[in-house]
Protein backbone atom coordinates (compact mmCIF):
# COMPACT_ATOMS: atom_id res chain seq x y z
CA UNK A 1 0.00 0.00 0.00
CA UNK A 2 1.67 3.41 -0.92
CA UNK A 3 2.67 5.66 2.12
CA UNK A 4 -0.17 8.12 2.92
CA UNK A 5 0.45 11.85 2.09
CA UNK A 6 0.25 14.10 4.42
CA UNK A 7 -2.69 16.38 3.17
CA UNK A 8 -1.68 19.46 4.86
CA UNK A 9 1.70 19.55 2.37
CA UNK A 10 1.52 22.06 0.09
CA UNK A 11 0.44 21.48 -3.53
CA UNK A 12 3.62 23.96 -5.33
CA UNK A 13 2.99 25.96 -2.74
CA UNK A 14 -0.66 25.95 -2.54
CA UNK A 15 -2.14 24.26 0.71
CA UNK A 16 -5.96 22.99 0.07
CA UNK A 17 -6.29 21.84 3.56
CA UNK A 18 -5.78 25.32 5.04
CA UNK A 19 -5.53 27.91 2.59
CA UNK A 20 -6.20 31.18 3.47
CA UNK A 21 -7.73 34.34 2.23
CA UNK A 22 -5.08 37.24 2.16
CA UNK A 23 -4.94 40.70 1.34
CA UNK A 24 -2.50 40.30 -1.07
CA UNK A 25 -4.80 37.67 -2.89
CA UNK A 26 -7.62 40.08 -2.78
CA UNK A 27 -5.83 42.78 -4.23
CA UNK A 28 -5.05 40.12 -7.34
CA UNK A 29 -8.38 39.34 -7.78
CA UNK A 30 -9.54 43.12 -7.84
CA UNK A 31 -6.86 43.78 -10.37
CA UNK A 32 -8.35 41.35 -12.80
CA UNK A 33 -12.50 42.54 -12.77
CA UNK A 34 -13.41 43.72 -15.95
CA UNK A 35 -10.40 41.33 -18.15
CA UNK A 36 -12.60 38.80 -20.31
CA UNK A 37 -10.98 35.43 -21.05
CA UNK A 38 -11.88 32.78 -23.10
CA UNK A 39 -13.73 29.91 -22.09
CA UNK A 40 -12.75 26.52 -23.55
CA UNK A 41 -16.16 24.11 -24.66
CA UNK A 42 -16.86 20.50 -23.56
CA UNK A 43 -18.68 20.86 -26.94
CA UNK A 44 -18.05 23.35 -29.53
CA UNK A 45 -20.79 22.13 -31.72
CA UNK A 46 -24.32 21.51 -30.56
CA UNK A 47 -25.36 17.98 -32.12
CA UNK A 48 -27.94 16.15 -31.41
CA UNK A 49 -25.66 13.55 -29.18
CA UNK A 50 -24.85 16.10 -27.50
CA UNK A 51 -28.48 17.38 -26.22
CA UNK A 52 -29.52 13.57 -25.46
CA UNK A 53 -26.55 13.11 -23.62
CA UNK A 54 -27.24 16.31 -21.62
CA UNK A 55 -31.02 15.38 -21.60
CA UNK A 56 -30.20 12.05 -19.86
CA UNK A 57 -28.15 13.90 -17.31
CA UNK A 58 -31.46 15.49 -16.19
CA UNK A 59 -33.65 13.05 -16.60
CA UNK A 60 -35.60 14.73 -18.77
CA UNK A 61 -37.43 12.35 -21.67
CA UNK A 62 -38.79 15.29 -23.41
CA UNK A 63 -39.51 14.65 -26.71
CA UNK A 64 -38.21 17.76 -27.72
CA UNK A 65 -34.83 16.61 -26.90
CA UNK A 66 -34.84 13.00 -28.37
CA UNK A 67 -36.89 13.12 -31.62
CA UNK A 68 -35.96 14.30 -34.51
CA UNK A 69 -39.19 14.01 -36.17
CA UNK A 70 -41.03 14.94 -33.02
CA UNK A 71 -39.20 18.24 -32.42
CA UNK A 72 -39.58 18.70 -36.86
CA UNK A 73 -42.87 18.10 -36.56
CA UNK A 74 -43.70 20.92 -33.76
CA UNK A 75 -44.23 24.48 -33.61
CA UNK A 76 -40.35 24.78 -33.24
CA UNK A 77 -39.77 23.26 -36.73
CA UNK A 78 -36.29 21.93 -35.78
CA UNK A 79 -34.47 19.97 -33.12
CA UNK A 80 -33.45 22.53 -30.02
CA UNK A 81 -31.53 22.05 -26.70
CA UNK A 82 -32.70 22.28 -23.32
CA UNK A 83 -32.03 25.95 -22.13
CA UNK A 84 -29.07 25.00 -19.40
CA UNK A 85 -27.43 22.46 -21.89
CA UNK A 86 -24.98 25.48 -22.58
CA UNK A 87 -22.96 24.46 -20.00
CA UNK A 88 -21.36 21.93 -22.16
CA UNK A 89 -19.85 25.39 -23.77
CA UNK A 90 -18.18 26.47 -20.71
CA UNK A 91 -16.95 23.09 -18.79
CA UNK A 92 -14.09 21.99 -20.84
CA UNK A 93 -10.99 19.94 -18.95
CA UNK A 94 -7.61 22.43 -19.13
CA UNK A 95 -5.05 20.83 -20.03
CA UNK A 96 -2.90 23.10 -22.52
CA UNK A 97 -1.65 26.33 -21.18
CA UNK A 98 -3.67 28.31 -24.02
CA UNK A 99 -6.97 26.44 -22.69
CA UNK A 100 -6.68 29.13 -19.69
CA UNK A 101 -7.99 28.97 -15.84
CA UNK A 102 -11.10 29.38 -14.92
CA UNK A 103 -11.88 31.57 -11.76
CA UNK A 104 -11.51 28.95 -9.05
CA UNK A 105 -8.09 27.72 -10.43
CA UNK A 106 -6.32 30.96 -10.89
CA UNK A 107 -8.17 33.42 -8.06
CA UNK A 108 -7.46 32.07 -3.95
CA UNK A 109 -6.40 28.62 -4.58
CA UNK A 110 -6.97 26.62 -2.22
CA UNK A 111 -9.96 28.39 -0.42
CA UNK A 112 -13.05 26.17 -1.02
CA UNK A 113 -15.57 27.85 -3.31
CA UNK A 114 -19.56 26.91 -3.08
CA UNK A 115 -21.83 28.10 -5.99
CA UNK A 116 -24.39 30.55 -3.96
CA UNK A 117 -26.86 30.93 -6.92
CA UNK A 118 -26.81 32.25 -10.82
CA UNK A 119 -29.04 34.13 -13.07
CA UNK A 120 -29.24 32.67 -17.19
CA UNK A 121 -30.54 34.76 -19.72
CA UNK A 122 -31.49 33.60 -22.95
CA UNK A 123 -32.04 35.59 -25.96
CA UNK A 124 -33.43 32.92 -28.14
CA UNK A 125 -33.12 29.02 -28.50
CA UNK A 126 -30.01 26.85 -29.45
CA UNK A 127 -30.11 24.75 -32.16
CA UNK A 128 -28.64 21.21 -33.44
CA UNK A 129 -25.54 22.35 -35.69
CA UNK A 130 -24.39 25.47 -33.94
CA UNK A 131 -21.21 26.39 -32.99
CA UNK A 132 -20.46 28.37 -29.95
CA UNK A 133 -18.16 29.71 -28.16
CA UNK A 134 -17.96 31.20 -25.05
CA UNK A 135 -16.53 33.87 -22.62
CA UNK A 136 -16.19 34.84 -19.06
CA UNK A 137 -15.24 37.58 -16.74
CA UNK A 138 -14.71 38.28 -13.13
CA UNK A 139 -17.29 40.80 -12.73
CA UNK A 140 -17.00 42.22 -8.65
CA UNK A 141 -15.64 40.75 -5.74
CA UNK A 142 -16.55 41.55 -2.19
CA UNK A 143 -14.89 40.57 1.38
CA UNK A 144 -17.25 39.56 4.40
CA UNK A 145 -15.63 39.24 7.94
CA UNK A 146 -16.96 36.04 9.25
CA UNK A 147 -18.69 37.02 13.02
CA UNK A 148 -16.75 33.69 14.35
CA UNK A 149 -13.05 34.79 12.77
CA UNK A 150 -11.61 34.62 9.62
CA UNK A 151 -13.34 36.15 5.93
CA UNK A 152 -15.12 34.78 3.28
CA UNK A 153 -15.15 36.09 -0.36
CA UNK A 154 -17.97 36.68 -3.09
CA UNK A 155 -16.99 36.99 -6.46
CA UNK A 156 -19.23 37.62 -8.92
CA UNK A 157 -18.65 36.34 -12.71
CA UNK A 158 -20.72 36.67 -16.14
CA UNK A 159 -20.40 34.18 -19.29
CA UNK A 160 -21.28 35.19 -22.29
CA UNK A 161 -22.47 32.53 -24.92
CA UNK A 162 -21.83 33.66 -28.98
CA UNK A 163 -22.63 32.31 -31.91
CA UNK A 164 -21.71 33.10 -35.44
CA UNK A 165 -21.01 36.75 -36.20
CA UNK A 166 -20.75 37.56 -32.17
CA UNK A 167 -24.36 37.04 -31.76
CA UNK A 168 -24.75 37.00 -28.12
CA UNK A 169 -27.11 33.52 -27.78
CA UNK A 170 -26.80 33.75 -23.65
CA UNK A 171 -25.67 34.79 -20.65
CA UNK A 172 -25.05 33.28 -17.33
CA UNK A 173 -24.22 35.50 -13.78
CA UNK A 174 -22.39 33.10 -10.97
CA UNK A 175 -22.26 34.09 -7.48
CA UNK A 176 -19.73 31.78 -6.13
CA UNK A 177 -19.02 32.01 -2.14
CA UNK A 178 -15.17 31.28 -0.88
CA UNK A 179 -14.22 30.29 2.18
CA UNK A 180 -11.13 28.43 4.27
CA UNK A 181 -11.77 25.46 4.68
CA UNK A 182 -10.36 25.27 7.99
CA UNK A 183 -13.63 27.62 9.37
CA UNK A 184 -15.92 25.05 7.37
CA UNK A 185 -14.59 22.14 9.05
CA UNK A 186 -14.85 24.13 12.50
CA UNK A 187 -18.61 25.34 12.34
CA UNK A 188 -19.48 22.07 11.68
CA UNK A 189 -23.42 23.53 10.33
CA UNK A 190 -24.04 20.59 8.41
CA UNK A 191 -22.01 17.55 10.02
CA UNK A 192 -24.74 16.48 12.29
CA UNK A 193 -27.35 16.56 9.55
CA UNK A 194 -28.99 13.13 9.27
CA UNK A 195 -28.11 11.41 6.09
CA UNK A 196 -31.36 10.12 4.19
CA UNK A 197 -32.61 6.58 4.69
CA UNK A 198 -35.55 4.89 2.84
CA UNK A 199 -38.25 2.31 3.27
CA UNK A 200 -39.89 0.21 0.29
CA UNK A 201 -42.31 2.18 1.04
CA UNK A 202 -41.00 5.32 0.27
CA UNK A 203 -39.44 3.73 -3.31
CA UNK A 204 -43.10 2.72 -3.98
CA UNK A 205 -43.34 6.51 -3.45
CA UNK A 206 -41.08 7.96 -5.47
CA UNK A 207 -41.83 5.25 -8.49
CA UNK A 208 -45.14 6.62 -8.67
CA UNK A 209 -44.19 10.32 -8.78
CA UNK A 210 -42.01 9.71 -11.24
CA UNK A 211 -44.86 7.87 -13.58
CA UNK A 212 -46.94 10.69 -13.06
CA UNK A 213 -44.59 13.25 -14.12
CA UNK A 214 -44.96 12.77 -18.35
CA UNK A 215 -48.42 12.97 -18.22
CA UNK A 216 -47.76 16.58 -16.34
CA UNK A 217 -45.40 17.32 -19.37
CA UNK A 218 -47.19 20.23 -21.80
CA UNK A 219 -45.59 19.07 -24.61
CA UNK A 220 -48.02 19.95 -28.05
CA UNK A 221 -50.82 21.82 -26.03
CA UNK A 222 -50.48 25.15 -26.34
CA UNK A 223 -50.28 26.84 -23.14
CA UNK A 224 -51.43 30.48 -23.29
CA UNK A 225 -50.77 33.26 -21.24
CA UNK A 226 -54.57 34.22 -21.36
CA UNK A 227 -55.21 30.96 -19.58
CA UNK A 228 -53.17 31.46 -16.21
CA UNK A 229 -54.19 33.07 -12.96
CA UNK A 230 -51.52 34.12 -10.91
CA UNK A 231 -51.19 31.61 -7.69
CA UNK A 232 -51.34 28.95 -10.66
CA UNK A 233 -49.16 25.88 -9.65
CA UNK A 234 -46.48 23.88 -10.77
CA UNK A 235 -45.20 20.72 -10.28
CA UNK A 236 -44.28 18.22 -7.92
CA UNK A 237 -41.59 17.13 -10.15
CA UNK A 238 -39.00 14.44 -8.44
CA UNK A 239 -35.55 14.68 -8.76
CA UNK A 240 -33.19 11.77 -6.85
CA UNK A 241 -32.70 10.34 -4.26
CA UNK A 242 -29.23 11.65 -5.09
CA UNK A 243 -26.61 8.85 -5.91
CA UNK A 244 -23.04 8.76 -7.13
CA UNK A 245 -24.89 7.61 -10.26
CA UNK A 246 -26.84 10.48 -10.73
CA UNK A 247 -24.18 13.11 -10.23
CA UNK A 248 -21.73 11.06 -12.34
CA UNK A 249 -24.71 11.19 -14.92
CA UNK A 250 -25.01 15.09 -14.80
CA UNK A 251 -21.34 15.57 -15.15
CA UNK A 252 -21.49 13.14 -18.47
CA UNK A 253 -23.81 15.53 -20.12
CA UNK A 254 -22.81 18.87 -18.99
CA UNK A 255 -19.05 18.48 -19.34
CA UNK A 256 -16.49 18.76 -16.85
CA UNK A 257 -13.51 21.22 -16.19
CA UNK A 258 -11.47 18.88 -13.59
CA UNK A 259 -11.50 15.38 -14.92
CA UNK A 260 -8.34 14.64 -16.54
CA UNK A 261 -7.38 11.27 -15.52
CA UNK A 262 -3.53 9.32 -15.25
CA UNK A 263 -0.81 11.12 -16.81
CA UNK A 264 -3.25 14.09 -18.16
CA UNK A 265 -4.31 14.92 -14.65
CA UNK A 266 -0.34 15.21 -13.68
CA UNK A 267 -0.62 17.75 -16.83
CA UNK A 268 -3.64 19.60 -15.13
CA UNK A 269 -1.75 19.69 -11.80
CA UNK A 270 1.28 21.16 -13.03
CA UNK A 271 -0.93 23.81 -14.84
CA UNK A 272 -3.25 24.65 -11.99
CA UNK A 273 -2.23 23.63 -8.85
CA UNK A 274 -4.70 25.15 -6.81
CA UNK A 275 -7.24 22.95 -8.44
CA UNK A 276 -5.95 20.21 -6.83
CA UNK A 277 -6.19 18.39 -3.12
CA UNK A 278 -4.59 15.48 -1.38
CA UNK A 279 -6.91 13.09 0.12
CA UNK A 280 -6.92 13.01 3.51
CA UNK A 281 -7.07 9.38 4.36
CA UNK A 282 -4.91 7.22 1.10
CA UNK A 283 -2.74 10.48 0.36
CA UNK A 284 -3.85 10.18 -3.49
CA UNK A 285 -4.31 13.43 -5.10
CA UNK A 286 -7.33 14.79 -7.13
CA UNK A 287 -9.18 17.85 -8.34
CA UNK A 288 -11.03 20.23 -6.41
CA UNK A 289 -14.40 18.55 -8.14
CA UNK A 290 -13.62 15.16 -6.42
CA UNK A 291 -15.53 16.51 -3.17
CA UNK A 292 -18.79 16.18 -5.02
CA UNK A 293 -18.53 12.01 -5.08
CA UNK A 294 -15.46 11.15 -2.57
CA UNK A 295 -16.44 11.28 0.77
CA UNK A 296 -13.21 12.28 2.71
CA UNK A 297 -12.58 15.70 0.34
CA UNK A 298 -16.60 16.28 1.27
CA UNK A 299 -16.03 15.92 5.02
CA UNK A 300 -12.42 17.44 4.60
CA UNK A 301 -14.21 20.63 3.03
CA UNK A 302 -16.99 20.55 5.90
CA UNK A 303 -19.55 18.26 4.30
CA UNK A 304 -20.51 15.23 6.16
CA UNK A 305 -20.92 13.04 2.34
CA UNK A 306 -20.99 13.77 -0.82
CA UNK A 307 -23.27 16.21 -2.60
CA UNK A 308 -24.67 17.66 -5.95
CA UNK A 309 -23.08 20.35 -8.15
CA UNK A 310 -25.42 23.55 -7.79
CA UNK A 311 -25.36 23.92 -11.20
CA UNK A 312 -27.50 20.54 -11.50
CA UNK A 313 -30.23 21.78 -9.05
CA UNK A 314 -30.77 25.14 -11.63
CA UNK A 315 -30.78 22.48 -14.87
CA UNK A 316 -33.66 20.57 -12.74
CA UNK A 317 -35.27 23.60 -12.35
CA UNK A 318 -35.29 24.79 -16.02
CA UNK A 319 -36.26 21.39 -16.60
CA UNK A 320 -39.74 21.99 -13.91
CA UNK A 321 -40.38 24.67 -16.04
CA UNK A 322 -39.75 23.95 -19.71
CA UNK A 323 -42.20 20.97 -18.93
CA UNK A 324 -44.70 23.23 -17.86
CA UNK A 325 -44.52 25.98 -20.70
CA UNK A 326 -45.07 23.71 -23.44
CA UNK A 327 -43.60 23.19 -26.65
CA UNK A 328 -43.71 27.33 -27.62
CA UNK A 329 -42.76 28.33 -24.45
CA UNK A 330 -39.26 30.36 -24.10
CA UNK A 331 -37.95 30.15 -20.80
CA UNK A 332 -36.02 34.12 -20.64
CA UNK A 333 -34.40 34.47 -17.57
CA UNK A 334 -33.79 32.07 -14.92
CA UNK A 335 -32.22 33.34 -11.52
CA UNK A 336 -31.18 30.40 -9.01
CA UNK A 337 -30.55 30.98 -5.09
CA UNK A 338 -28.75 27.66 -3.04
CA UNK A 339 -29.76 27.78 0.56
CA UNK A 340 -28.49 24.53 1.80
CA UNK A 341 -26.33 21.26 0.23
CA UNK A 342 -28.04 18.75 -1.60
CA UNK A 343 -26.11 15.34 0.03
CA UNK A 344 -25.87 11.94 -0.96
CA UNK A 345 -29.28 10.09 -0.66
CA UNK A 346 -31.35 13.48 -0.53
CA UNK A 347 -34.92 13.60 -2.46
CA UNK A 348 -35.32 16.74 -4.16
CA UNK A 349 -39.03 18.31 -4.57
CA UNK A 350 -39.55 20.86 -6.97
CA UNK A 351 -42.20 23.49 -7.12
CA UNK A 352 -43.62 26.52 -8.34
CA UNK A 353 -46.68 29.04 -8.33
CA UNK A 354 -47.29 31.79 -11.11
CA UNK A 355 -46.17 34.75 -8.97
CA UNK A 356 -47.40 37.88 -11.92
CA UNK A 357 -48.50 37.82 -15.73
CA UNK A 358 -48.05 40.47 -18.42
CA UNK A 359 -50.59 39.28 -21.06
CA UNK A 360 -48.92 42.38 -23.12
CA UNK A 361 -45.56 40.99 -23.33
CA UNK A 362 -47.23 37.34 -22.99
CA UNK A 363 -44.40 37.32 -20.00
CA UNK A 364 -45.30 34.86 -16.82
CA UNK A 365 -43.12 35.27 -13.79
CA UNK A 366 -42.66 32.34 -11.78
CA UNK A 367 -41.16 31.59 -7.90
CA UNK A 368 -39.50 27.61 -7.58
CA UNK A 369 -38.89 25.99 -4.48
CA UNK A 370 -36.86 22.52 -4.48
CA UNK A 371 -37.04 20.78 -1.19
CA UNK A 372 -35.62 18.07 0.44
CA UNK A 373 -37.10 14.92 2.21
CA UNK A 374 -36.27 16.78 5.73
CA UNK A 375 -38.73 19.78 4.63
CA UNK A 376 -35.59 21.92 4.42
CA UNK A 377 -35.70 24.26 1.28
CA UNK A 378 -32.67 23.79 -0.26
CA UNK A 379 -32.89 26.02 -3.39
CA UNK A 380 -35.29 28.88 -4.51
CA UNK A 381 -35.67 30.24 -8.17
CA UNK A 382 -37.47 33.07 -10.07
CA UNK A 383 -38.19 32.34 -13.81
CA UNK A 384 -39.56 34.90 -16.49
CA UNK A 385 -41.26 33.08 -19.63
CA UNK A 386 -42.60 34.09 -22.78
CA UNK A 387 -45.48 32.31 -23.93
CA UNK A 388 -47.94 32.44 -26.58
CA UNK A 389 -51.24 34.78 -26.72
CA UNK A 390 -54.74 33.88 -28.09
CA UNK A 391 -54.31 37.10 -30.40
Amino acid sequence: MPATRDPRTPIHDVDWADGRITDAAIKYMRGHVGQPYPMPSWRRQVTAESIEHFALGLGDDNPLWWDGAYAEGSALGARTAPPCYLYNHIRAPRVRPDQGMSSVEQFLPGVLGILAGETWRWNRRVRVDERLRAEGCLIDVTVEEAKFGGRSVTQYERHQFLAEGDEVVAELDHVIKRYERGQTRSRKTYMDRPLASYSADDREGFERQYAAEADQRRGARTRYIEDLTVGDTLGPMLKGPLTLTNIVGFVLGAGSSFNPTNRMLRTFEKLHPGAMMIHPDNGTLDTVEAAHWDEGFARASGMPAAYDLGIARTSWFSHLVTDWMGDEGLLLELGTRMTRPNLLGDATWLTGKVSALDPASGVATLELTATNQLQETTATARADVRLPRRA
